[in-house]
């Protein structure tokens, strides 16, 4: 039985805590809790593009968020407003949390895809491995030819 589950991944630029967000953020009181919040927050949306949802129906609250990414409710309850007011969430009218510019931070890929993309990979390397012992071949034979 085929082994294919689904994977989500987050990607970040090397200059990710560069953006002036990011900068403003971390020079907060407790700067660095609300930047790792903000990226547990971003692992947690992943699987929905970006909602924050309980078992995809049921918006996170301020309370369920902080159980679940093990953090103080005051600090989740502050770090949402300094999110929101930084642009970094929008809480839509039915309470969903959405993270704001997450597309470009999402990848998805499956078991079934990386088997696919090592095999292509091998083949890509292969072909390498034969352009460069063919030329010589080539000219060997063309060598052979001309005696």
């Amino acid at each position: 039985m085929a082994d294919n589950h689904k994977y989500y991944y987050l990607k970040l630029k090397d200059n990710f805590f560069d953006s002036e967000e990011l900068i403003i953020l971390e020079s907060q009181e407790n700067g660095y809790i609300y930047s790792n919040i903000l990226l547990k927050l971003y692992l947690k949306s992943l699987k929905n593009d970006g909602r924050l949802l309980f078992n995809n129906k049921i918006p996170y609250n301020p309370n369920l968020i902080a159980k679940v990414i093990r953090h103080n409710p005051n600090d989740v309850e502050k770090a949402l407003k300094i999110f929101e007011a930084l642009g970094l969430i929008e809480i839509l009218q039915n309470g969903t949390i959405y993270m704001s510019d997450i597309q470009s931070y999402i990848g998805k890929s499956s078991t079934e895809a990386d088997r696919k993309r090592e095999y292509r990979k091998r083949i890509e390397m292969e072909k390498g491995q034969m352009s460069v012992h063919c030329p010589l071949e080539i000219e060997k034979e063309l060598e052979l030819d001309i005696n």
